[in-house]
């Protein structure tokens, strides 16, 4: 079946790694626009993606066996993150022979896209089905960059686990902040994009700077550096504790309190998560980004934040970083031609073209006020 420009009208699967909000977001957005051009799309999705999706897809929403990260002191510990993968192959081998017989099958689907999820590519890749990457990490290893030299093993061992995730796809849409050189002719740079409920905020220039700890760990030492800057209120998330230590106000999780925060706020202290990151853009609020130890991603993103103006990256929080941050909040965001800002309508031009490509052409609805 066709649409009236002659592309097809497709059955796709979409598979999502189930680490990380960006992943699900951006997956949800995308296949709301495939799904809306009249495609079938079925989802899949392991552990934080597979309950996310499910509340916007129910049924159409499949389970995969999901990699996952062992964290210790707030770090990604590789071996323990091995371990904890290997000592999981059989029941990894039990769930996915079950999706692939199950729905995969007889689903017949003609086109596969993975956001950094393995075994839905791997096996598309075997059943020779076309299949498409879209996500962040590939900027790892298909763009050139600027790498920093002490950060090699980690480096190493990020673009390991990014090239073995899977191999073969007929282009890879690299979704980035800042435009580098390809590595690839089947790669290609596309804008971040960002959930509606953040493209529906009015950002103000408030006077508190947000504060957002992925671990949750090390509040006597984040109050201790925060309050030696006591003319500057701080609203703090990621605790899940409300309440108030000096010039440092504590929140519980909330969506709707974190977003309006974020909206309202001077600047951001952070790790250097790509999801939060666009958001900031988005918003024009600069960053003081501390990437978690051992994450390359983080790493590098806190690098080009800071050589592209944007903000301040540190390894950790200290009274120095925290003083350069705060001397360059009312600077105006930078005007460089390097930078991808946020842009929703023309990440999806660019996913089009790549669809266009395609020995079967897909639709992908591509109309503002979509999503």
């Amino acid at each position: 079946m066709t649409d009236a420009g002659g592309a097809a009208m497709a059955r796709i699967i979409y598979a999502v790694a189930g680490e990380g909000f960006g992943h699900s977001s951006r997956s949800h957005l995308i296949g709301q626009r495939l799904l809306d051009a009249g495609n079938d799309v079925m989802f899949v999705g392991s552990q934080k993606s597979l309950m996310y999706l499910k509340q916007y897809f129910g049924e159409r929403v499949k389970e995969v066996f999901g990699l996952s990260f062992a964290y210790v002191d707030g770090r990604i510990d590789k071996s323990e993150t091995l371990m904890k993968n290997l000592l999981a192959l059989p029941e990894a081998n039990r769930v996915n022979e079950e999706l692939f017989k199950q729905h995969f099958e007889p689903f017949r689907p003609e086109l596969v896209i993975s956001d950094f999820e393995p075994f839905s590519a791997w096996w598309a890749w075997g059943k020779k089905v076309p299949f498409i990457s879209i996500d962040h990490e590939h900027m790892l290893t298909l763009c050139e960059l600027d790498h920093p030299a002490k950060s090699w093993f980690s480096r190493l061992t990020a673009s390991v686990v990014t090239e073995c995730h899977y191999i073969g796809a007929v282009a890879y849409v690299i979704v980035n902040f800042f435009k580098a050189p390809l590595r690839m002719d089947n790669a290609v740079l596309a804008p971040p994009i960002v959930r509606p409920v953040v493209r529906s905020l009015e950002a103000e220039k408030g006077e508190h700077v947000l504060v957002y700890s992925t671990t949750g760990e090390g509040e006597d030492e984040l109050v201790d550096v925060l309050g030696r800057f006591a003319g500057q209120k701080f609203v703090i998330y990621g605790f899940n504790k409300s309440g108030r230590r000096g010039n440092c106000v504590f929140k519980e999780r909330s969506t709707e309190g974190f977003l309006g925060d974020l909206a309202r706020s001077r600047g951001v202290v952070a790790s250097a998560g790509f999801s939060l990151l666009s958001e900031c853009m988005y918003l024009k609020k600069r960053m003081l980004l501390l990437p978690l130890e051992g994450q390359y991603e983080q790493i590098m993103n806190a690098r080009y934040v800071e050589e592209l103006g944007l903000g301040v990256s540190a390894e950790k929080l200290s009274e120095e970083a925290l003083g350069r941050f705060l001397e360059r909040l009312d600077e105006p965001m930078p005007e460089n031609d390097r930078i991808l800002w946020p842009d929703n309508d023309g990440f999806f031009r660019i996913l089009q073209s790549v669809f266009d490509r395609l020995d079967r052409p897909v639709r992908i609805e591509t109309a503002p006020g979509k999503d």
